[in-house]
C-alpha cells in the first residue's frame, strides 16, 4: 500500500465504483454513499459503476434518471417507500405474466416427472441412454416465472428504458449477473452483453429491467432467467441457451469487471483504474444457533462460503494496492467495526442499529431509509477524511477550480484526520 507524507498531494486518477448486493437495504445504504461522493466531488469523476442485485437498482436509477442528483434521490426514496413486492403483485393481477408462469411451471413439472419415469424404465440400459439429453435437461424454456414478473415490474418502474438509452453523461454501467451453465460472470452494458465463455451479444432491444432482474434473481427465491441469445466469439456466431441468476452468486461486491489484472483478451474491457470505491452493504456475521438438521446446516455452510468469498475480495483490494496495481481504494462497509474508524462523526449511526435490516425488496419505512442512507454518508465522509484527505481532484484542462483558477482541488471531506502518532497516512 502506497505511503505518503501528510503534506504530499496525490492525484485522484481514474476511478471506478462498485455497489454490492443486499436488496432494499443495499439501495438505501448506497444512496447515502452516492450522496457523500457527490458532495465530495468524486462521483462526477467516476467512469464506471459495476453493480449487483440491490446495487444494480440504485446504479441503474442513477445512470438513467433524467433529472439532477436531488431528483434522483427523491425518486429512489419513493421507490424504497413503495417497495417492489406490491408492484409485483399488481403485475400478476393486471397482466398475463402470472398465468404464463403457472402454465410453464406446470409443464416443467410434468416434463421432469416423465423424464424421471423414463430413467427408471431405462435403468437396466443406462449405458445406452447417454445421448438422450432430455433425460437430464428439459427442452422447455422457462420464459415466464416469478423472475419475469419482477422483470415486468422493473420495466414499468423504469419506463421500458433500454440499456442503449442510459445517460451518456453518467458513468458506464456494468450490471453483473451469474450464468449458471458456464459458472461465470455475465455482464450487461449499454453497448453489449458479455460472458467470457460465450463471447459478446448485442444489447439491442435489451431493457434496463432485463439486466436488473437477472442481477437480483436470488436463487433461493427466484428462478433463473432462461433464454436464448446469439453470441459472437473469435469471429464465429452461435445460438446459446443461458441461465442467469443473482450476480451475488458469482461476486456480491461487483468487483469482478474492475480488477486491474484481468486478461482483456477474453474478458470484457472496461478500462483499468487507479482507484476503486467498493460500497458493501453486507453485515458482520454473528455466531448462530447450532445447525443440527440438514436445512440449517446447509444454510450455515452457504453463509460461510458466501462470507469467505466476499472477505477474499476485500483482501484482494489490499493486496493489489500493496503491489502497486491500485493507487488506493475506499471500502464503505455497512458492517464496519465502528471502533476502528479514526474520524467518526459524533452522531454516527452505529452498525448494530442498522446492519441487520432485511435484504428483501419489501417497502421500507422512511425512518429506516434515513438511517441506512445516513450511515452510508457518514462512513464515506469518515473514510475520505481518514484515507484520502490529501488526494486532489483534477479538473478538465482550462476548467476553473473553486478559486477560479484552472487546476485541481482537494476532496471536499468535512474533516481531516491526522494519522496515529508515528505513522504515515495511507491510501486505502
Amino acid at each position: 500500500m502506497d505511503e505518503v507524507a501528510a503534506t504530499d498531494a496525490l492525484r485522484l486518477g481514474r476511478v471506478a465504483l462498485a455497489l454490492s448486493g443486499g436488496g432494499s437495504r443495499a439501495i438505501a445504504f448506497h444512496l447515502g454513499c452516492l450522496r457523500a461522493l457527490k458532495d465530495a466531488g468524486i462521483l462526477d469523476k467516476v467512469e464506471v459503476i459495476s453493480s449487483v442485485s440491490g446495487g444494480s437498482v440504485v446504479a441503474a436509477l442513477y445512470c438513467s434518471h433524467p433529472g439532477d442528483f436531488a431528483s434522483f434521490e427523491r425518486r429512489t426514496r419513493e421507490l424504497l417507500e413503495k417497495g417492489f413486492l406490491v408492484p409485483a403483485l399488481v403485475t400478476v393481477v393486471t397482466t398475463t405474466e402470472g398465468i404464463r408462469a403457472l402454465v410453464i411451471f406446470s409443464a416443467l413439472l410434468i416434463d421432469r416427472f416423465l423424464a424421471f419415469l423414463a430413467r427408471l424404465a431405462t435403468f437396466p440400459f443406462r449405458a445406452g441412454t447417454g445421448r438422450w439429453r432430455w433425460l437430464k435437461a428439459s427442452a422447455i424454456v422457462r420464459s415466464a416465472s416469478r423472475t419475469t414478473i419482477l422483470r415486468r415490474t422493473f420495466s414499468r418502474l423504469f419506463g421500458q428504458k433500454l440499456l442503449s438509452e442510459l445517460r451518456p453523461d453518467r458513468p458506464q454501467l456494468v450490471v453483473v449477473a451469474c450464468e449458471l451453465r458456464a459458472k461465470a460472470a455475465f455482464y450487461f452494458t449499454a453497448k453489449r452483453l458479455h460472458c467470457w465463455r460465450y463471447g459478446s451479444a448485442s444489447s439491442d432491444g435489451v431493457e434496463v429491467a432485463d439486466a436488473i432482474s437477472a442481477s437480483a434473481a436470488y436463487p433461493l427465491m427466484l428462478p433463473a432467467i432462461d433464454r436464448q441469445m446469439v453470441f459472437e466469439k473469435n469471429g464465429r456466431t452461435r445460438l446459446r441457451r443461458i441461465s442467469l441468476t443473482d450476480g451475488g452468486v458469482y461476486d456480491n461486491l461487483g468487483l469482478a469487471p474492475l480488477w486491474p489484472d484481468r486478461d482483456f483478451s477474453i474478458s470484457m474491457d472496461v478500462g483499468r483504474f487507479d482507484r476503486i470505491i467498493a460500497c458493501r452493504a453486507g453485515y458482520a456475521l454473528e455466531v448462530s444457533d447450532p445447525a443440527s438438521l440438514i436445512l440449517p446446516r446447509m444454510a450455515a455452510a452457504f453463509e460461510s462460503i458466501f462470507a469467505r468469498s466476499q472477505n477474499q475480495a476485500m483482501k484482494r483490494l489490499y493486496d493489489l494496492t500493496e503491489v502497486g496495481k491500485l493507487k488506493g481504494f475506499l471500502l464503505p462497509y455497512l458492517g464496519q467495526n465502528d471502533g476502528t474508524l479514526r474520524c467518526p462523526p459524533a452522531d454516527l449511526i452505529p452498525c448494530e442499529e442498522v446492519a441487520g435490516y432485511p435484504t428483501n425488496f419489501s417497502a421500507m419505512p422512511p425512518e429506516w431509509i434515513d438511517r441506512l442512507a445516513r450511515r452510508g454518508v457518514q462512513l464515506v465522509e469518515a473514510l475520505l477524511a481518514e484515507n484520502w484527505a490529501n488526494v486532489q481532484i483534477e479538473e478538465p484542462t482550462g476548467a476553473p477550480d473553486e478559486v477560479g483558477q484552472p487546476g485541481s482541488h482537494d476532496i471536499a471531506a468535512p474533516t481531516r484526520c491526522a494519522p496515529p502518532s508515528g505513522h504515515s497516512s495511507r491510501t486505502s
